[in-house]
């Protein structure tokens, strides 16, 4: 019988961390850091596009057997890492385009937000760049996001 592949996402994190990555958790795990009452099961992150950057990440995904998708992910801006229990997705581009102009990840993660619980440390977009990520593909999903967006910001003013 097969062993079930199960990775928990915070040694996925910490491994992230150990080999340097430079990433940022975005998405709807971006917002459950900020405090937003959402559910998430998979985990999004944006990585710098340097080939370095991306080694690290496939070597991470065979430390926890996990699935590559496609198998050639030198070659695309998306790949897919999945476990059982974990689908994690992870972009690489130097830009995106939004509306009212584009996302660079050197800007944002210049901008980005740390959050640490004692050694554990996470990195996401800061709260105006996750808005502007939300308006990428302006699904239903992202709209309902939107709000939970604007209204911390605004409990920041």
């Amino acid at each position: 019988m097969k062993r079930e592949n199960l990775v928990d996402p915070i040694d996925f994190i910490k491994s992230l961390n150990k080999e340097d990555v430079r990433y940022l958790l975005v998405g709807r795990q971006a917002l459950v850091q900020y405090g937003a009452p959402l559910q998430s099961f998979d985990y999004d992150f944006y990585i710098a596009p340097e080939l370095d950057n991306l080694k690290k990440i496939i070597k991470i995904a065979h430390k926890f057997h996990m699935e590559i998708e496609p198998s050639d992910p030198q070659k695309v801006l998306k790949l897919t890492l999945y476990a059982h229990n974990l689908k994690v997705d992870v972009f690489r581009a130097r830009r995106y385009s939004v509306k009212g102009g584009s996302l660079f990840f050197e800007e944002m993660y210049e901008n980005r937000t740390v959050f640490k619980k004692g050694k554990f440390k996470i990195d996401v977009p800061s709260l105006a760049d996750l808005r502007r990520t939300k308006l990428i593909r302006n699904t239903a999903k992202d709209r309902e996001d939107l709000k939970y967006i604007d209204e911390l910001i605004s409990r920041l003013k």
